[in-house]
């Protein structure tokens, strides 16, 4: 079996800086090893399970990762930092001839548009989830399952593929106040609805109503004391209530009913925890994430500070409907933090109403 392996050294990286996306991230900054953290964790899944002949990108484009774990992989390009859109396409290219079983990349929406763009629909494509946005269904629920999800597909005597939907922000909805995904097209993917995550349901006309009708009733918790106030169109209501110039895809900082901090990055959260915040986040339309996509700011060390009793969940009738498993995830890179998370979660659906959920972590 031959597997191809393409990783996006950067992807992730802007997270933590409150920036949306690794194309934003400079170039001469010091880049963390996030995306070779999550491609180190669904690689050794893999390598439990199956033992296939590697086809990857030079350097810390998967060379490096895979002869750390003692692979010998025929490796396509040159060694270049940072890498670049234009250098994963020339690789995906390049993958086309090489006979390959499964090609996985590690990235987020960015790095499978760009995946897609060199492969279309000719190669079984999988993704490890590393990125700052991951609204497409072509990625793991977390490293683990995909790890797990490419190992049971190279070893099963019949591979089924699906296509899967390459989605990423859509920039002129963010303009006109909407957080929306737009489709780029799709990738053939192995298929197990238990391993890999959905695609971002689109945001029906009576969902704001019923995060307005949430918000008001929420407005006075929300004149006293800290908070941290997650992404979504859920949560901006709160932001709305409040009369708040807020993000629709960054975590802000509120106090007293007034915004501080908008798009906090990080460190700027971490200063904050020792002031016992709460914290307000909601549920990705269609994913069930609630940590771990598209909040990368709040860093396993700020959520284990903050610690499970600040969280409050809300999610709308309409999207809970959606989630047919009613389960919430967590995937914040720390397997420690990620159980600390874990369990029977209270969720606000409505002014007077609670869901028992569970908050899930792999």
């Amino acid at each position: 079996m031959r597997v191809g392996l393409i990783i996006n050294p950067i992807a992730g990286a802007g997270g933590p800086l409150a920036l949306h996306g690794s194309d934003a991230y400079s170039p001469g900054a010091e880049v963390p090893d996030w995306a070779a953290q999550r491609a180190d964790e669904a690689l050794r899944v893999l390598l439990a399970g199956c033992a296939p002949q590697w086809v990857c990108g030079a350097g810390s484009m998967g060379e490096d990762l895979l002869r750390a774990l003692g692979q010998q992989p025929q490796v396509l390009g040159v060694r270049c930092w940072p890498s670049s859109a234009q250098e994963t396409r020339k690789i995906a290219s390049q993958m086309l001839s090489q006979d390959l079983a499964l090609l996985l990349f590690v990235g987020g929406d960015g790095t499978a548009r760009d995946v897609l763009d060199a492969v279309g629909e000719a190669l079984p494509v999988l993704g490890i989830p590393a990125g700052v946005k991951l609204q497409s269904a072509c990625f793991g629920v977390s490293p683990r399952a995909a790890g797990r999800l490419a190992a049971s597909f190279l070893s099963g005597l019949r591979r089924v593929t699906e296509a899967r939907e390459v989605l990423d922000l859509d920039e002129s909805a963010l303009g006109q106040g909407r957080v929306q995904a737009k489709l780029y097209g799709q990738l053939q993917t192995p298929v197990d609805a238990r391993l890999l995550q959905g695609r971002k349901a689109r945001s029906e006309a009576g969902d704001a109503v019923d995060a307005a009708q949430l918000a008001t009733k929420l407005r006075p918790q929300l004149q006293q004391g800290l908070h941290f106030i997650g992404p979504g169109s859920t949560t901006w209501a709160l932001k709305q209530a409040l009369g708040l110039d807020g993000s629709l895809i960054g975590v802000d900082v509120v106090a007293d009913g007034q915004l501080w901090l908008r798009d906090a990055t990080e460190a700027q959260l971490w200063e904050l925890v020792q002031q016992h915040p709460r914290l307000w986040l909601t549920a990705i339309g269609g994913q069930g994430h609630v940590l771990g996509r598209g909040n990368a700011p709040l860093s396993p060390r700020v959520l284990q500070a903050l610690g499970r009793e600040a969280l409050t969940v809300l999610i709308t009738p309409r999207k809970l409907q959606a989630l047919a498993s009613r389960q919430l995830r967590v995937d914040c890179g720390s397997a420690e933090v990620d159980a600390l998370f874990a369990g029977a979660v209270r969720a606000l659906t409505g002014p007077r109403e609670i869901a028992m959920l569970q908050l899930v972590a792999d």
